[in-house]
């Protein structure tokens, strides 16, 4: 359904733009990758990611301890069990003594209030006198509350010196995950949020992950587990993996950025939150490369090699031909070689006659054979004059991307015919091929 309907908003674009070019003898032409979502192009929803480390580890002080000695400095790798830093142990040691002095101070107390109760007891036995009675009772009710808050101060000291004794055992704070340090912050101070510095900083190695953004308008589309395909902004390659976790508590405001590729402006402003994909494989993955996240509907099983729309296709069943670009620029009757039909899909594999490269133009009574191609550029369907060779930079294509099933460009109806701006915002730790790690 979601190929349909693009196919069909496409048709209508096509139909509109080749009608206006008949007076002048133009044809609109698109991109064969566009059509088929080979390559940057695809007919499914899409988001902007980042390839990031595995994730980054932040080792705290303990505030009540004293840092003895910081064993790595940045940039040093660490296995786990590694020592990081130790601790000061020699206040630990006098908070430890003077803890035990006090205990034994406090259970010197209880047995002379158990003493003395045992005393007060014994003479009331003795007291026939009212009110020398009434008294004694009276030093009693007092010895037994003084005795109470010894227990309790006793209990409350025995977990005092419980817990010095362990962090005596944990003098060595050993890292706990491999990776290499990235920072080191023995004076403490805050970050561009106001947030205290960590200690110690690691960035975990052993691989990749992606990082990605998502909407409030269109979070139904992941949900942690969820399986995806990580797609290349170059090229065909793609790799898959799952969304491990959705950080809903920590939005990041866009500012009027998009943070995903997102075509509708009615979410310009609002919170955008990151998610995390954990890679199968992360062969041919960069540190800091920008590629594509797509929910896996199966179009990574889908068949390999041209797929095409049956509508572009002229007598399929007798000599297939298609309304193609030629080199000169001029529109020509070409013919295809056709493979399988996909009924499900309503598609032809095309196994030749056409590449990703090609521009094609769907089939129209208007359209006649040297008319002048007008191709269209990708992320907006306006006309663009300056590219009327096959091939050219595909890149433009990044703001289609988010219309459900489809590309980006389509979002919000026909607006992409008023002028829409596309292309692909995204977060500022995404602009630049060597964007610092992500934790």
């Amino acid at each position: 359904m979601k190929k349909a309907a693009f196919i069909l908003a496409l048709v209508m674009l096509l139909g509109v733009a080749a009608g206006c070019g008949e007076s002048n003898g133009e044809a609109s032409v698109q991109s064969v990758s566009m059509i088929c979502g080979i390559g940057t192009a695809g007919l499914t929803d899409r988001f902007a990611g980042v390839v990031s480390a595995m994730g980054e580890t932040n080792i705290k002080k303990d505030d009540s301890l004293t840092i003895g000695e910081i064993k790595v400095k940045v940039g040093d790798a660490v296995k786990v069990g590694d020592v990081l830093f130790t601790y000061d142990m020699s206040q630990l040691e006098i908070s430890l003594e003077e803890a035990q002095l006090a205990l034994d101070d406090l259970k010197d107390t209880l047995a002379d209030k158990e003493k003395e109760k045992e005393q007060a007891e014994a003479a009331l036995n003795e007291i026939e006198d009212d009110t020398e009675r009434n008294k004694t009772l009276g030093q009693i009710r007092q010895i037994n509350l003084d005795i109470r808050t010894t227990n309790r101060s006793i209990t409350e000291k025995g977990r005092e010196i419980e817990k010095i004794q362990n962090n005596m055992k944990n003098s060595s704070v050993k890292a706990e995950v491999e990776g290499e340090v990235k920072s080191v912050n023995p004076n403490g101070g805050t970050d561009d949020r106001g947030n205290a510095l960590p200690l110690i900083s690691i960035v975990q190695t052993g691989g990749f992950r992606v990082k990605g953004y998502v909407n409030e308008s269109n979070a139904s589309v992941l949900n942690e587990g969820a399986k995806v395909v990580i797609r290349a902004r170059t090229g065909n390659q793609t790799w898959s993996g799952a969304i491990t976790s959705i950080d809903w508590n920590n939005p990041a405001q866009s500012g009027g950025s998009n943070y995903y590729d997102g075509g509708s402006s009615d979410t310009g402003t609002s919170s955008k939150y990151p998610f995390y994909v954990e890679l199968d494989s992360s062969d041919g993955l960069l540190l800091g490369q920008h590629v594509y996240i797509e929910p896996d509907l199966g179009q990574s099983d889908s068949p390999a090699g041209i797929q095409l729309p049956a509508g572009f296709i002229n007598d399929a069943d007798t000599s297939p031909w298609v309304w193609a670009q030629g080199s000169n620029g001029k529109l020509e009757k070409r013919s295809v070689t056709l493979g399988e039909y996909n009924g499900e899909l309503d598609t032809y594999a095309v196994t030749d006659g056409l590449t990703a490269s090609d521009y094609i133009a769907y089939p129209d009574d208007t359209l006649k054979a040297g008319m002048t191609c007008v191709t269209y550029d990708e992320s907006t369907f306006e006309p663009d004059d300056s590219v009327t060779t096959p091939g050219g930079d595909m890149d433009g294509m990044d703001g289609m991307d988010s219309m459900p099933g489809g590309t980006d460009g389509m979002d919000g109806g026909m607006d992409g015919m008023d002028g829409m701006t596309g292309g692909v915002d995204v977060p500022e730790d995404m602009q630049t091929a060597d964007a610092p790690v992500e934790g």
